[in-house]
């Protein structure tokens, strides 16, 4: 499976809103369900970059199309440096519907964010050492070919 790596810059550079507002610009740069949809969830997305979750672990964005994308956040002295680093995706991976993103979380912090989360159907919380399975993909390494092998032998 491809990934597609970003470091955003957090605090001290920008604060934990603000850096939520630069993961926003990043994957949804234009008016858009995707850009509202992300933008509702600012709150539980801040507080999560607050406590430096993305940092040890990614955001981590399923487009319905394409590779994976992983976001961390720097945070302290590598956020200085982080910032001259930042650098756009080539492609709009939330242009079509169907993505999902899944933001890390502390064990301690995961009921009252996901409750936060309630019916946000695209975005999701997960404990930090949870990976992200593709279900897509899953779905269709699933699949069961059958051969008619009687098929094969007519002329």
């Amino acid at each position: 499976m491809s990934a597609i790596a970003r470091r955003v810059a957090s605090v001290p550079h920008r604060t934990s809103s603000q850096t939520w507002q630069a993961i926003v610009d990043l994957l949804a740069p234009s008016a858009g369900s995707a850009r509202t949809a992300l933008l509702e969830v600012a709150g539980p997305a801040s507080v999560i970059i607050a406590e430096e979750y993305t940092s040890s672990a990614p955001i981590v964005v399923l487009p319905v199309e394409g590779p994976r994308i992983r976001i961390r956040t720097a945070h302290g002295g590598d956020a200085a440096d982080g910032a001259e680093d930042e650098a756009p995706l080539m492609s709009r991976p939330l242009d079509q519907p169907g993505w999902r993103l899944s933001l890390p979380c502390a064990e301690d912090d995961l009921d009252e964010l996901r409750a936060a989360l309630a019916g946000k159907s695209q975005i999701s919380v997960r404990a930090l050492d949870d990976d992200v399975p593709d279900e897509t993909k899953a779905r269709a390494a699933s699949a069961r070919i059958v051969i008619n092998t009687d098929e094969l032998e007519l002329p």
